[in-house]
């Protein structure tokens, strides 16, 4: 008999964190669900680990490809009506699966629901909440996922399968842009947000998420964007040109910041001029513009290291 509930897990070389990131799948109020462990190629102890750990998980290894070319695989093997995501180094709240199948049970017309999450670290401390630093945005969910910012926990998201089947699966390479899907599944139906934290996310030296360079995140940003806007005009549409320029003028922006806050000023440069040129009208684009234009590199670097360590929601 099918289960309700798919829950794959992509693991990469996440030894300490795997056995407590199962247990607290086996821990759930809600049982009817199989465990996909999608390994992408971890050169720690994470296989065996997670095989001394009585689980119901089946572990599937493959030759390193990616955060969403092991997803794309579970979802390929999942067999249940709804699937879920869960890395390796996160853990979950007893009850996520009870209240989301409800949730999704009770309306058919939901394609994906998410919740608030906990910011951990490597000690389990909880350092914040998902909504303190990205607020979730009122109004249509597919449009501010593109002019503003993602404030959906991948760690929460649980939709239904069939929406990988009208949308697609993820684009599967090396930059972990899976985020921009949900884009997709608010655009073609609806999404419910539950304000009660109902997993931990961990942050800590090793994840891969970290260890993305910004340039490349941004850059990988702007062409997933592209590309959803390219698939539904009807969104473009809806959104404007002018709004889209200005969330890719963001982009830049946010480049050059760090690559300043780095000490590369002529790559920041080049990115806060870019910036300047999609959205002139922004006071923030023209004074990083002139500021990193000022022959004070080193004092340049040190202002951009301690707006950094501030911490300011872009």
């Amino acid at each position: 008999m099918p289960v309700k509930l798919s829950v794959i897990i992509a693991s990469y070389n996440h030894e300490n964190y795997i056995n407590k990131t199962l247990q607290s799948v086996e821990n759930q109020t809600f049982q009817d669900f199989e465990i996909i462990m999608i390994d992408d190629g971890s050169t720690d102890s994470t296989v065996d680990v997670a095989k001394s750990v009585s689980s119901r998980a089946k572990i599937i290894t493959q030759k390193n490809q990616g955060v969403d070319a092991a997803r794309n695989r579970g979802i390929g093997l999942a067999e249940g009506e709804y699937v879920c995501f869960i890395d390796s180094d996160d853990k979950e709240i007893p009850d996520r699966f009870e209240r989301q199948v409800k949730k999704l049970d009770n309306d058919p017309e939901l394609g994906l629901v998410f919740a608030d999450v906990l910011i951990i670290d490597s000690e389990e401390k909880v350092i914040a909440k998902m909504s303190d630093v990205y607020p979730v945005l009122e109004g249509n969910v597919a449009e501010r996922l593109i002019t503003d910012y993602c404030f959906i926990p991948f760690a929460t998201v649980m939709v239904r399968r069939d929406m990988f089947d009208r949308t697609g699966l993820f684009e599967a390479h090396r930059q972990a842009m899976g985020h921009t899907k949900w884009i997709e599944i608010a655009h073609i139906s609806k999404t419910y947000y539950d304000p009660k934290p109902l997993a931990c996310w961990r942050i800590h030296k090793t994840n891969t998420s970290r260890a993305t360079k910004k340039e490349d995140y941004y850059e990988w940003t702007r062409i997933e964007l592209t590309k959803v806007l390219e698939k539904y005009p009807d969104l473009r549409q809806a959104i404007g040109d002018k709004a889209i320029n200005k969330r890719f003028a963001k982009t830049h922006f946010l480049t050059g910041f760090y690559l300043a806050a780095e000490g590369d000023i002529n790559k920041a440069r080049h990115y806060y001029y870019k910036a300047l040129k999609m959205n002139p009208w922004s006071l923030m684009n023209l004074g990083a513009a002139i500021l990193i234009s000022l022959p004070t590199k080193n004092m340049t670097t040190a202002f951009h290291r301690h707006v950094h360590t501030k911490k300011i929601r872009w």
